[in-house]
C-alpha cells in the first residue's frame, strides 16, 4: 500500500509529510473461519481534503488489496523428485 500511494502522490505532484501504514489482523473461527485486516494509513499533515482522498482511495485499490479480497483457495503439490531425470 505504501508503494502505491507514494507512487501516486510522485504522479500527482502530493507531497505527504508521511506516508505509514499499519496492519492489523483479526481471526475469527467458525464455518467459515475468517479473518479480516485493518489498515490504519497516517498520512501526516498538510494535506488537502482532495489529496488525502486521492492517497487514501490508492490505497484501497491497490494490488495486495485486490488479492486479498475475495475467497481463497490454497493448493498443494508435492514434487516427486525421484521420478524427474
Amino acid at each position: 500500500m505504501v508503494l502505491t500511494m507514494a507512487a501516486v502522490a510522485e504522479h500527482k505532484d502530493i507531497k505527504p509529510e508521511k506516508l505509514e501504514v499499519h496492519i492489523a489482523r483479526q481471526t475469527t473461527q467458525g464455518a467459515p473461519w475468517r479473518t479480516r485486516f485493518v489498515a490504519y494509513i497516517d498520512l501526516g499533515k498538510g494535506l488537502t481534503h482532495r489529496e488525502r482522498a486521492i492517497l487514501f482511495n490508492s490505497a484501497r485499490r491497490c494490488e495486495v488489496h485486490q488479492l486479498l479480497t475475495g475467497e481463497m483457495t490454497f493448493e498443494f503439490q508435492l514434487e516427486d523428485s525421484e521420478t524427474k531425470a
